[in-house]
């Protein structure tokens, strides 16, 4: 099968996300005998980049350092560009399928111009693009929404007077549904306005699948008609992620969190738990390794600093290098206080071999059985899980037993090479519905 992978970002240039999901299965498929091309962004460069793999055209727009353009003509002219970049490319590849992965940042009038040439589409949906930035897409919603400020109206009333939206639309398309002018029910309404469930049916994905139950109940909860969506959880390369379950006469005194710097990563709550374990007088440790908001890790720095807590701030970037920190350390903490679209990192730690501690109560029930394949703590609680860290430390059966059965479930249920599985055969099935429909 000949697949054109459409993405916002593609290593190397991955705008500090440390995302390599995308290029893992890309790689993968390409393995398995299909002919894949990816178009992405120009992110990183100074100007278009093409290979034989690898086309980096298009632009981003208001996301990861990249300036926001909200006036007309500079909208025009990137949504002119990239729609002109995707239908070269498939001029020029004739796919047989579009495999569209993150669209945070850019234009979503590529999402019409798929729907029009009518390829087969699948959708890998493992952030929150489509509910946080379709409906607030900067050249969708300059021609749908009905209250704009005077010199909008006016200008958008000059250019439909002259018939020119109807003549730019083939190029960069401004009619979500045939001949409907204005959508004020979707783009005028408050960002933070519910919808029913579901409701939403002006945006069309025929074939998509979610990373974790977690993330397509959020997107349906915004509004998108999404609950025929499959899950496929992203997996664990245990080619890479691997190692020995330590002895249970080795101590457990290294704790370790890999996770994103934000507001809701769970860190303070670990580093106020770590000092309560040091106060009995276990001598632990806690690594945090990750990037993200420096205005938090300053905060994270500082209340360590005020605690006198054995902390130790590392920056995270390569995957490769994720196996040896892992292996370093004794057991993880997945502290993380919100929905996340997968839950990659405790389940790369116990491929590893380590005790795992999460929080219970952000999607990783679906995931680990409390005292069986992991030990849990309520959200934000710092005493229960300096307890659960105390119990790692002061019954070495106990880490033991964890790590055992984590690494089983990682190995029986969580294998990358499952979930490229269920992809090929999720992107072979959208071929053929499109075929036979």
């Amino acid at each position: 099968m000949k697949i054109l992978v459409v993405t916002n970002l593609y290593p190397p240039h991955l705008a500090d996300t440390d995302n390599y999901r995308c290029q893992n299965v890309t790689e993968s498929l390409r393995e398995r005998g299909h002919t894949v091309r990816v178009l992405t962004s120009t992110h990183g460069l100074a100007s278009e980049q093409r290979d034989a793999l690898t086309e980096r055209r298009l632009q981003l727009n208001g996301v990861f350092g990249h300036p926001e353009v909200t006036g007309m003509a500079d909208l025009r002219k990137i949504e002119t560009h990239n729609n002109a970049a995707l239908r070269d490319s498939l001029a020029g590849f004739s796919p047989d399928l579009v495999h569209v992965w993150s669209m945070r940042g850019l234009s979503k009038s590529l999402l019409l111009t798929l729907r029009r040439l009518n390829i087969p589409t699948a959708f890998d949906v493992a952030d929150s693009w489509m509910s946080d930035e379709l409906r607030s897409d900067p050249w969708l919603a300059w021609w749908h929404r009905k209250h704009v400020p005077l010199v909008h109206r006016l200008q958008r009333g000059v250019v439909e007077f002259l018939d020119m939206r109807v003549k730019w639309d083939d190029a960069t398309p401004v009619f979500i549904e045939p001949g409907v002018r204005r959508m004020p029910g979707i783009f005028d309404r408050d960002p933070d306005d519910a919808f029913k469930p579901n409701s939403i049916a002006s945006f069309q994905f025929r074939r998509l699948y979610f990373s974790s139950p977690a993330l397509k109940t959020a997107t349906e909860q915004a509004g998108f008609r999404v609950s025929h969506g499959e899950v496929i959880h992203p997996g664990v390369n245990t080619k890479l992620f691997h190692g020995e379950v330590k002895r249970s006469s080795e101590p457990v005194k290294k704790f370790l969190i890999v996770t994103r710097i934000t507001p809701n990563c769970g860190i303070g709550t670990a580093i106020e738990a770590l000092k309560l374990v040091r106060a009995q007088g276990a001598k632990a440790t806690l690594t945090v390794y990750g990037r993200g908001s420096s205005e938090v890790m300053a905060k994270l720095r500082t209340q360590a600093v005020q605690g006198d807590a054995a902390v130790e701030f590392r920056s995270g970037g390569m995957q490769r290098e994720l196996p040896l920190i892992y292996h370093s350390h004794d057991a993880f903490i997945y502290p993380v206080e919100r929905e996340e679209a997968s839950v990659d990192t405790p389940l790369e730690a116990m491929a590893c071999g380590l005790p795992v501690i999460v929080n219970q109560d952000h999607g990783a029930e679906n995931l680990f059985r409390s005292r069986e394949s992991c030990l849990s703590f309520p959200s934000g609680d710092p005493g229960l899980l300096a307890s659960r860290m105390l119990e790692l430390i002061q019954t070495p059966n106990l880490a033991d037993h964890i790590s055992q059965v984590g690494q089983n479930e990682v190995l029986t249920r969580y294998q990358f090479t499952t979930t490229v599985d269920q992809i090929e055969q999720y992107l072979d099935g959208t071929v053929v519905q499109w075929q036979s429909s």
